[in-house]
């Protein structure tokens, strides 16, 4: 097994119902898992109980730390693509620095990498 291991929430219960029965230890060993992430698995029981057997994690998509310009740039996007334009990643960049400097969030603060665009893109 590798140095990450990562379960289903149907495995989760069962090691939870095993823990029940003979402790968390005694579960951690027989699922391969750390004491501690029974622990924080029975901190989720209620939820792991709700959801569909097959989910792996409840991550929650992150937002970014200015959805404003976020927001006027998907406008935008989609203003382009209506019209039949491609968008490049340049037009995409410029006009986040203009929307920046439109809301008046300094230049420090916010910078248009070209990672944060190849992840605006997803």
């Amino acid at each position: 097994m590798g140095r990450y291991a990562s379960f289903t929430a149907a495995v989760k219960l069962k090691a939870l119902n095993y823990a029940h029965e003979h402790g968390n230890r005694a579960a951690g060993r027989h699922f391969g898992v750390a004491e501690i992430r029974m622990r924080y698995w029975k901190k989720l029981h209620d939820m792991l109980m709700a959801t569909n057997s097959t989910r792996w994690a409840f991550c929650e998509p992150k937002s970014g730390k200015f959805p404003d310009i976020e927001k006027a740039i998907l406008e935008y996007v989609k203003e382009m693509h209506k019209d039949g334009y491609a968008v490049l990643l340049d037009m995409i960049r410029t006009q986040a620095c203009t929307v920046s400097r439109r809301l008046g969030i300094a230049t420090k603060d916010f910078r248009t990498s070209s990672g944060w665009t190849t992840r605006f893109m997803r």
